[in-house]
């Protein structure tokens, strides 16, 4: 049996929320929204999340300046966790945690976090454009009648889902095929193990996506997969090429990442 929790990364409700249903549950296996790079960034602290967590030093950025984009996108989840109080990812290091207390087997079920960086990096310069557009229109059309913990609910996430899909590259790269990598490792762990209890840790915009295409992979089957599926399973797990224009377009979007940092950090001071 396979419970999938669907998590805010940066409501303390959450973590409480993790806690509580491993606890209860006492699953064989918790898998988490991780991969294993980001597994072993919280092995090597301890499993100890602060605000002040660097994962990229000055050597790194320089070196491979596709590394900046995701580095100030996480300084910009840092900020935003700053004023909540719970730093990004404190829920599945809090499952982490409940899976070790019980004597649960911790899965990683999420993709590679560098080709998951690899396909922001790729996206065309108007998807950019109107991803900057679009962003304050999704605070505007979220209804915080339960203060920041509304972002969960079912009709907001619908309406954040919706905003997401008029940017169809972006929508595909970080939340569809995600949907599928994860949903496609769940069905596996269960065809392994089938008298197992399985809880997966996961954010909330992925919960619905994922359900989905399990209950499509354990409806086909495997062997049944036609052939345009199975290519775009192949697809998924692939970075793709980022032309000389593009590199061009990121930079002028790193250079707006960086402005909205310093606006938030006054914001929020």
């Amino acid at each position: 049996m396979i419970k999938i929790t669907g998590t805010g990364h940066v409501l303390q409700k959450s973590v409480r929320e993790v806690r509580e249903t491993i606890l209860t549950v006492k699953p064989d296996f918790v898998a988490v929204e991780l991969d294993r790079k980001r597994y072993e960034i919280l092995e090597e602290n301890n499993f100890d999340v602060h605000f002040e967590q660097e994962h990229y030093s000055a050597r790194d950025l320089f070196s491979d300046p596709s590394n900046i984009i995701p580095y100030l996108l996480a300084m910009l989840q840092r900020e935003i966790g700053k004023k909540l109080n719970v730093f990004p990812g404190a829920e599945m290091r809090e499952a982490i945690l409940c899976a070790k207390e019980t004597n649960a087997d911790i899965i990683l079920i999420d993709r590679d976090i560098n080709i998951t960086m690899n396909r922001l990096l790729n996206l065309p310069l108007n998807e950019k454009i109107r991803m900057l557009t679009l962003s304050p229109k999704m605070g505007l059309d979220i209804d915080f009648e339960d203060g920041i913990n509304g972002l969960i609910d079912p009709k907001n996430l619908n309406k954040i889902t919706g905003i997401m899909k008029k940017l169809p590259k972006f929508y595909q790269g970080m939340v569809e095929e995600r949907d599928i990598y994860m949903a496609r490792n769940l069905y596996n762990l269960q065809l392994n193990f089938p008298y197992a209890n399985i809880i997966a840790v996961v954010g909330a915009g992925h919960k619905e996506g994922i359900e989905k295409f399990l209950k499509e992979f354990e409806n086909k089957g495997k062997t049944d997969l036609n052939i345009d599926k199975i290519n775009k399973i192949n697809k998924i797990n692939k970075t793709e090429k980022i032309s000389l224009s593009l590199h061009f377009t990121n930079i002028l979007f790193a250079f707006i990442l960086v402005l909205a940092l310093i606006f938030l950090k006054l914001k929020f001071r």
